[in-house]
């Protein structure tokens, strides 16, 4: 983590969804509830298994995910840790779905990236085509 220090707020802003209607609170609790039973669905994660990863009581996590108490936004960020995944992946909202969600090292490469000079850039872009070929010589 010690890459994104120094930084500015703005050098990891992604391209965000207009919100053309006011939030409607209980359909955003269940979509954030969806999205971490899909997330463990395709990780093979058993609800215990991320209690015990987050450091939440595995009573905490089945309340939320059967709906009868809602997520505190400091149970999701440790949501977000266990699962290793930016909160935005959790929030994203339907009309968004389409839009790419960065990973924590991808947005730690970029902000890096964005502090680089052009030549240093030019040099990035070079490694990574020679990247790109080693990779189609190997198949």
């Amino acid at each position: 983590m010690g890459m994104l220090s120094g930084m500015q707020k703005n050098d990891l802003k992604m391209e965000k969804c207009v919100v053309s209607k006011p939030y409607n609170p209980e359909e955003k609790c269940e979509q954030l509830v969806e999205n971490i039973k899909l997330l463990c669905k395709e990780r093979a994660i058993s609800y215990y298994a991320l209690a015990q990863k987050a450091d939440i009581s595995t009573s905490a996590l089945h309340s939320m995910m059967t709906g009868k108490t809602k997520p505190y936004m400091y149970t999701v960020y440790k949501l977000c840790n266990a699962l290793e995944i930016p909160i935005s992946e959790l929030l994203i909202d339907e009309e968004c779905e389409e839009k790419e969600v960065l990973t924590f090292d991808e947005l730690q490469m970029l902000a890096v990236y964005r502090q680089l000079s052009v030549g240093e850039k030019d040099l990035i872009h070079d490694v990574v085509k020679l990247l790109q070929g080693y990779e189609v010589k190997r198949k």
